[in-house]
């Protein structure tokens, strides 16, 4: 098992995935709780407000909502999409962008709704797969 240091606290410690230790793991879980119970509590705040209140710095806030584990209120116009700079409450892209990039991909690999499209003998198109009738 590989040894590490955390990236938060320094300590060494076994690494099977994560860059930080189980207990800064922990405290940063306790910190993501109380943002959200704030957040819950307090729909309106900002960025701001919610690192002020809770003392989770900026930068942590807005990757818990890049993430989609944090939801701002519309109203707050403090996250932008990645594609086109609309106001969006959580992740990276607004819906618009997201269906538009689902769109271009079902292009790209020829799929409709994310399945191959299908030839009249109910096979998809492009299908690997080949079958051979068996004569008794």
């Amino acid at each position: 098992m590989e040894m590490s240091n955390c990236l938060r606290c320094k300590k060494l410690f076994p690494r099977i995935s994560d860059p930080i230790c189980d207990d800064c793991k922990k405290k940063e879980e306790e910190l993501y709780l109380t943002v959200r119970d704030f957040l819950h509590e307090n729909r309106e705040a900002t960025v701001m407000q919610i690192s002020e209140a809770t003392g989770a710095s900026h930068k942590r806030i807005t990757q818990w909502l890049r993430e989609g584990r944090l939801e701002l209120a519309l109203s707050n116009n403090e996250l932008k999409c990645r594609q086109c700079n609309a106001d969006i409450t959580s992740g990276q892209y607004c819906e618009k962008c997201v269906l538009e990039m689902n769109l271009a991909i079902d292009d790209m690999f020829g799929t409709v709704g994310g399945k191959k499209p299908i030839d009249s003998q109910g096979v998809g198109k492009g299908s690997a797969m080949h079958t051979r009738i068996r004569r008794e």
